[in-house]
């Protein structure tokens, strides 16, 4: 019960989706709101079961026209797996509700609106824009490949070339929604992106803080080099340096 009403104190719901709702009540959409709604909650639900799971703390859970975005104050050094699967139980757990909801007799008639909304909210949801999951498991996967830092701005701009993507669709298919939608993306991933040095001394900080016991290992020459999920020797000029020493340094210096 205690962990309802911790879902419940940290959801907080966008002015933009008043707005939709209102126009949608105005319409007669009001089954399409509460499927909508519903499926959006399951999905964000499976988000937040799964980071209690791992004993993350909640910030709070938001809801959007395009979807929910559920923040948390977890360690960035976590495991890349764990935050995956913390990722993709939200479009699991929606499409566990789908089929819920498709052999309730009650919503029989209305299948195929339960559907273009599932699928619409899935697909969309999954886009590589930051900060959707799809955004948010394409940077994890980037993260394999290169550094923490450089991942950002990669993602950055593959969610920059997306939205000029929707933004052209947008052209051929001029709609409130879709506009509403590009302009909450927009302001969002520039939010983001101011914050990119945020995340960067949060991630070295918490290394200098906490001694991470990770079995990978690899030489770098800075900070902006550091990979999630890897052990670090810093190599400048000659010398090598171990990721402790050389952040003891670093941070003895400002203090």
């Amino acid at each position: 019960m205690s962990t309802i009403k911790n879902i419940l104190s940290n959801i907080s719901i966008h002015p933009s989706c008043y707005f939709l709702i209102v126009l949608s009540l105005l319409s007669g959409y009001f089954n399409l709101i509460a499927i909508t709604t519903i499926l959006l909650l399951i999905h964000e639900c499976g988000h937040f079961f799964t980071a209690y799971f791992f004993n993350w703390e909640v910030d709070k859970i938001v809801f959007y026209p395009y979807g929910g975005v559920s923040k948390f104050n977890h360690e960035v050094n976590c495991p890349i797996k764990e935050e995956l699967i913390v990722l993709l139980m939200g479009p699991i757990m929606q499409l566990g509700c789908y089929l819920v909801l498709m052999n309730i007799p009650y919503f029989y008639n209305y299948q195929e609106i339960i559907k273009t909304i599932n699928y619409s909210i899935l697909l969309f949801n999954l886009l590589p824009i930051y900060p959707l999951d799809g955004g948010r498991i394409m940077q994890l996967i980037i993260c394999y490949l290169t550094s923490y830092n450089l991942s950002f701005k990669i993602i950055y701009f593959i969610s920059f070339i997306f939205l000029c993507l929707i933004t052209i669709f947008f052209f051929y298919n001029p709609t409130i929604n879709i506009l509403l939608i590009i302009v909450l993306l927009v302001i969002k991933l520039l939010k983001e992106k101011r914050n990119i040095n945020y995340y960067l001394e949060k991630f070295i900080l918490e290394r200098y803080l906490h001694k991470y016991k990770f079995k990978k290992s690899k030489i770098v020459k800075r900070t902006k080099d550091f990979k999630r999920d890897y052990h670090h020797l810093i190599k400048i000029n000659d010398k090598y340096f171990l990721e402790e020493e050389y952040l003891l340094r670093k941070y003895k210096d400002k203090l």
